[in-house]
Parts: C-alpha cells; structure tokens; sequence
C-alpha cells in the first residue's frame, strides 16, 4: 500500500496479542484504525496505546465475530458512517486442544465460525469493495499449524489450513483488480493462545514459551508481506526450517510423526476401550 492512500485499517482481535500491535504499528504509519474484538474494556486499552498522526481518530467496535452474521454488521455499520477500508487484518483467531473426539462440539462450532467462517464472509465484504475502488490489502492470519493436520489440534490445524488455501484463491481471483491478499503463517507466539486453547501441561507450556516469537515480531512480518504483495509468509527462522524438512512429508505421515512427539508434550495417554 502507498502511503499516500493512508485511510482506515480495520484489525480484527485488536484487544491483545497479535492484533494489539497490528494496530499499533499501522497507527505508527499514519493508518486510521477499526478495532474490532469482544471486550470493549480491552480495545480502549489498545487505542490508549496507539500513536500517530490518525491515532486519536481510532474506532472501537465491539463485537463477537463467531456470531451469526457479525461480520455482516460490521460491515454495514462502517458502510453508515462512509468509512471505506483500505486494509483488512483478519486477525482475530480462537485455537482448541485435546482429543477430537472429546472437544466440546459447541466450542469447536465458535472456533470454526470465527476461524473460518467470520474470515471468509468479512474477505467477501471487504474484498468486494476494494474491488469496486480498485486497490486494498487483506492479510489473513493463518498459522504454521496449518500446513499439515496436527493431532490434539486437528480442528483448529484444519481450520488455519482452510485460512491459506482460501486465502491464495482469494488473491488469484482478485490478482487484477488492484487488491493484494495475503496469508501470515505464524508459530509459537507469546499472547493468551495456550490459555484459551485449554492447555494446562508444563511441559507443552515450556516448549511453546522457548519457541515462542514477541507479537510485535509477527506482526512486523504480517506489515512487510503487505508492504511486499507476496502471497504468503512463515514466520520465525526455526519455523521456516520445520517447514523445509517436513515439505515431503504427506499429510498422514506428518501427523503420525507428531503425534508421539505431542503425547508427550502434552501428557496425553492412550484411552482403552473395552
């Protein structure tokens, strides 16, 4: 994006973590923000953090996007007011871990409506009109979990894989019309994930804390993959190297090979039948 065409950014899960410094950042740029989360208390939190030239200019809008049709009221609410966005942060992102089969399935219903389902129809929304006007950035947050199906994380690997695929026939579709999209895969990040995910064992919490990137790293390389019109980017060195070695690999393969190596990480025994 031009800086000259400096106008709103609309980041979803703007309340902490990644999204928190998306919109910091973007603010440093000049960029009006959209911040979009769940907890109201938490978005004024971010927008008390942001500086620059538009910062005092920040909306905060309040809204769960796994909703029914939330993002179609997002967008109709910014439609009333005139407000046009110029970049799209698909941030906003939910992860479960356990057992597919012992996952509540109404928790893993809200993961996918906001992992998949709130992406695809805000891209929609958005994308249509960046289309009409003839340029706009969408960066969707995807994940490295979703480059091959992960045991104990099957839905949410399934979903962020959904995120890329989606994401790379978005911007093949869109590739003449002035509108770039784009897909960050990022690992272990230090934000709330493991928490909210229900992961309570010591060792997997060790493992992600020593593998884990600062938000603000991964959300610089989300801005340089805009600023590049790339198609897509993995995050962290050591991430980029598991990628590499484990490219050959078919999906089933992949997951056979994690799966010990999780059992342990997350204290998981085999359950008997009888």
């Amino acid at each position: 994006m031009r800086h000259e065409q400096w106008g709103w950014a609309l980041v979803t899960g703007a309340s902490g973590g990644i999204g928190r410094e998306f919109a910091r950042l973007l603010a440093k740029e000049g960029w009006a923000l959209i911040l979009v989360g769940r907890s109201g208390e938490r978005l004024a939190e971010t927008k008390a953090l942001l500086k620059g030239p538009r910062a005092a200019e920040a909306l905060v809008i309040v809204a769960d996007l796994s909703a029914p049709c939330a993002a179609d009221r997002l967008f109709a609410d910014l439609g009333a007011r005139g407000i046009e966005v110029e970049i799209l942060v698909n941030n906003a992102g939910a992860g479960l871990s356990g057992p597919a089969v012992d996952l509540d399935p109404a928790a893993v219903e809200a993961m996918l409506s906001l992992n998949v389902l709130a992406l695809t129809s805000l891209c929609a929304l958005f994308g249509r009109a960046m289309r009409a006007r003839g340029r706009g950035a969408i960066l969707n947050v995807g994940s490295f979990a979703g480059l091959k199906p992960t045991p104990y994380f099957a839905a949410y690997a399934a979903s962020k894989a959904y995120v890329r695929s989606y994401s790379l026939a978005l911007r093949a579709e869109l590739a003449s019309s002035g509108v770039v999209v784009s897909c960050l895969l990022p690992g272990y990040v230090r934000t709330a994930f493991d928490g909210a995910a229900g992961i309570t064992s010591l060792s997997y919490l060790a493992f992600s804390a020593r593998n884990s990137l600062p938000p603000e790293v991964v959300a610089r390389a989300g801005l340089r993959l805009i600023a590049s019109g790339r198609a897509s980017a993995i995050v962290g060195a050591r991430n980029r190297l598991a990628a590499f070695l484990m490219a050959p690999l078919s999906g089933g393969a992949a997951a056979r090979l994690m799966k010990p190596i999780l059992d342990r990480l997350l204290n998981t025994s085999p359950r008997r039948t009888s």
